[in-house]
This record gives C-alpha cells, sequence and structure tokens, in this order.
C-alpha cells in the first residue's frame, strides 16, 4: 500500500526545534490502536540511567510512573492496567538497541515505545525504529522534547530527532549503487568492479562514493559491516547479485 508522509516540526515552526514529527497515513492502524489505550501508566524502563531527572519530567506531566529495572519486569506487569505508553533508556554502549526494543512492542503491540539515549549514530535511529519503537529523544534535549515527544506517539506518530530524519526510512540507492556494494561485499577492488560490469573505474568510485553518503559510511569497511548487520535493518536487496552467490570468488587482481 502506498505511503504518504509530511514532516513538520511539532509545534511552532523554529528553525531549533530539536524534535521532528512524522505523520504517516500508513501508520493509521498504530493510531487507532493507540487511541485505545486510555491515558494512564507510563512505563520507565531505565536500570543504570538517570531514572530521577526521568521521573521527574514525567511528573510534570501529570503522569502516574511505573519503574522498571529491565524490560522483563515490564512484561511480566501485563496483569495490571494498560500503560499509556514506554519510555525506556538504552545506554550509548550497547551495540544492539533493537533487542530491548523487540520485546516491549511485540509484548505491548498497542502501546507507543520512547526510547531515550544519551546519544545515537545513524544506523541506531533505524534499528530501533525498524525494532516498533515510535520515538527517540536525545538525553540533551530531555527537558524540552520528552513531554512533546509522548503526546506525538500518542497520537500516532512517529517523533525523532531533527538531524535524523532521514534515517526513517531506508536510503534510496540506486540500482547501480546496489549492484556495485554487492560486489564490494563479495570482496571485489574498483578496478574489477569496473572490468565485471564495462564500466571506467572512475564510474564505479563515483556510485560508491554517492552509495557510502546515502548509508552515513566513510569506507567500504563500514559499508560491508553495515550492509551484513542484521541489527542495522538494511535489506536493500544488496545481497545478491543476478543471482550470483554472495560466496562467490572474486577474480584475482593480475
Amino acid at each position: 500500500m502506498a505511503v504518504e508522509q509530511s514532516r513538520v516540526p511539532l509545534g511552532s515552526p523554529r528553525r531549533n526545534s530539536p524534535l521532528l514529527v512524522v505523520s504517516t497515513i500508513g501508520m493509521a492502524v498504530r493510531a487507532a490502536s493507540t487511541a485505545k489505550v486510555a491515558r494512564g501508566r507510563t512505563a520507565l524502563i531505565t536500570a543504570d540511567g538517570p531514572s530521577e531527572r526521568i521521573v521527574a519530567i514525567l511528573r510534570e506531566q501529570g503522569a502516574d510512573i511505573a519503574t522498571f529495572a529491565c524490560a522483563e519486569e515490564a512484561i511480566d506487569d501485563t496483569g495490571q492496567p494498560s500503560f499509556s505508553a514506554i519510555v525506556l533508556w538504552i545506554d550509548e554502549t550497547v551495540s544492539a538497541p533493537a533487542r530491548l526494543v523487540q520485546p516491549l512492542t511485540r509484548c505491548f503491540a498497542q502501546t507507543p515505545v520512547v526510547v531515550i539515549c544519551a546519544g545515537i549514530e545513524r544506523w541506531g535511529t533505524r534499528a530501533i525504529l525498524a525494532a516498533g519503537a515510535a520515538g527517540i529523544v536525545l538525553y540533551e534535549h530531555l527537558d524540552s522534547a520528552l513531554g512533546p515527544c509522548l503526546q506525538a506517539v500518542r497520537a500516532g506518530q512517529t517523533c525523532v530527532p531533527r538531524g535524523h530524519w532521514r534515517q526513517i526510512d531506508p536510503p534510496a540507492l540506486s540500482s547501480r549503487e546496489k549492484q556495485i556494494l554487492g560486489l564490494v561485499v563479495m570482496g571485489y577492488m574498483n578496478g574489477q568492479i569496473a572490468e565485471q560490469l564495462f564500466l571506467a573505474e572512475s564510474t564505479v568510485k563515483s556510485h560508491l562514493s554517492s552509495a557510502f553518503g546515502k548509508l552515513g559510511v566513510r569506507s567500504r569497511n563500514e559499508a560491508v559491516s553495515l550492509i551484513l548487520d542484521p541489527e542495522r535493518g538494511w535489506g536493500m536487496g544488496i545481497l545478491a547479485l543476478g543471482g550470483e552467490p554472495v560466496g562467490s570468488t572474486p577474480p584475482v587482481a593480475q
């Protein structure tokens, strides 16, 4: 089904607004299910995070807060009244944030999950959203962004830091960029790729430069790591090239 999107800043159109709200027609189901959840308890899962500061902000919003040390504790609490939202602190040292989000989004399918973190790489934004989270708030914007973010996700919208809006959707790689990246993953060097595809080596370099920019990487190694890591959510059809297995041996450079 075709999805229409409009990206608008939350509140007044100030350039320095730290949040970007994405309203999507394709999210109608989530919006409808979210509306069914009464504005009741807010679950806060912090472990070793800054719980006192987050609790203070939530109380200013008039929230009834239930705190948990981990996702498992919140899941075990399912016999209690439903949560209106779940706030999850993720430490920036966590290498696979989606693994912390997925159990919550699977168990609480009708409840929006907002992730708070001290910092996040661009691939992390995509991984967290792909795991089902509805919002992301950076710790440095906590005071000004948490309340509006919760308001937005309860209304069925996706809310992310303004600088991360490009990660909401997978990058639109061209067929040639995917083809060349597939050969990079298979171990081909630029000259070998040029020979394989009957292109000038300068053309290969140009396509790689464009693809790296879209992926948010700076090198071949970073690109390969990104493509092969299932946690980062980049399917993109890169790992197959005209039916040729990824494990095929590249030609030996002369």
